[in-house]
C-alpha cells in the first residue's frame, strides 16, 4: 500500500520533534499524564486518568457501611476499590469535595447530579472508622456535567486540538484520549450536533478541544478512502458530552 504525502509529512515532523525533545509526551502509565501519537506543536498534556461516574447508594443501614456512594471508572470493566479488590463498582462513604474550586451555588447542583450526567476526576483513598473498619473516600479535583439527558454511548474520550496546522484535508489536528487507558489517536473531526445541545453549549465545548480539552462519548468513523491520495479522514460522533464545572 503506497504511503501518502501527508503521512510522510506526519512522519518528518515526528522525527523531528522527538529529536528535539519537546512537544511529545508518550507517559502512558502514570496518573496525570498523556498517552499521545499525534505531533503537537505544543505542550497539550491532558489528565487522562481517574475519571469515575458516581451513584448514590440508597440502601437503608448504618452509615459508614450504607449511605454512601458507589463509583465505577469510566471505559474500565471492573474497578480497582480502596481494599485492593478489582469490582463493578466501589463503595465509597464519602465524598471530598474540598479541592473543587466551584462556587457554593455550583457545588450544590454537582452534588444534586451524582448520576449518570456526572463525571468526576479525583483519587480513591482509605479512611478508617473507628468500630466499623476502613472504607474508601472518593477525593475530587474536577467535575464535569453532561450537556444534556441524552444517552451517553459510546467510548470515554478527552478531545483536544494539538495544534496541528494544515494547508489540505483531512487535518488530524484533534487528539483523541480513551480515559482510563494508555490509549489515543487523532481524528480529522468531530460531531457535536447529535448530543442535542444549544448553541452555547456547543460554543462552550469547542471552545474547550481548543484549550483545556473535550470530556465526550461517542465513536469514530472512517471517511473517504484511506488509499487515495491525501488518505481518509475519520470522524468522533459523539453521542454526549461534559463540561467542566468551575474554574
Amino acid at each position: 500500500m503506497k504511503k501518502s504525502f501527508y503521512r510522510k509529512y506526519l512522519l518528518i515532523l515526528l522525527l523531528g520533534t522527538f529529536l528535539a525533545g519537546f512537544g511529545f509526551f508518550s507517559q502512558t502509565y502514570a496518573q496525570d499524564s498523556l498517552s499521545s501519537q499525534a505531533v503537537q506543536a505544543e505542550n497539550t498534556e491532558f489528565p487522562q486518568w481517574g475519571y469515575y461516574t458516581v451513584r448514590r447508594d440508597l440502601r437503608k443501614c448504618i452509615s459508614p457501611i450504607c449511605g454512601g456512594f458507589f463509583i465505577k471508572q469510566n471505559n474500565l470493566k471492573a474497578t480497582p476499590c480502596a481494599d485492593g479488590v478489582f469490582r463493578n463498582e466501589c463503595y465509597v462513604s464519602s465524598i471530598d469535595w474540598s479541592s473543587l474550586n466551584v462556587e457554593n451555588d455550583q457545588l450544590a447542583k454537582v452534588q444534586s447530579q451524582t448520576n449518570s450526567r456526572l463525571i468526576l476526576r479525583g483519587n480513591l483513598v482509605p479512611e478508617q472508622f473507628d468500630g466499623f473498619g476502613e472504607f474508601g473516600k472518593l477525593k475530587v479535583k474536577e467535575a464535569f456535567l453532561a450537556a444534556t439527558n441524552a444517552p451517553a454511548k459510546g467510548t470515554f474520550v478527552a478531545l483536544k486540538d494539538n495544534g496541528i496546522v494544515c494547508v489540505t484535508t483531512p487535518c488530524f489536528s484533534t487528539d483523541r484520549l480513551v480515559l482510563n487507558k494508555p490509549n489515543s489517536s487523532t481524528v480529522s473531526s468531530f460531531d457535536l450536533s447529535q448530543v442535542g445541545a444549544t448553541p452555547a453549549q456547543i460554543e462552550a465545548a469547542e471552545k474547550a478541544i481548543n484549550n483545556q480539552g473535550l470530556i465526550a462519548v461517542g465513536r469514530t468513523n472512517q471517511l473517504g478512502d484511506v488509499d487515495a491520495i491525501n488518505g481518509g479522514g475519520v470522524n468522533f460522533v459523539a453521542t454526549q458530552f461534559y463540561l467542566k464545572v468551575g474554574l
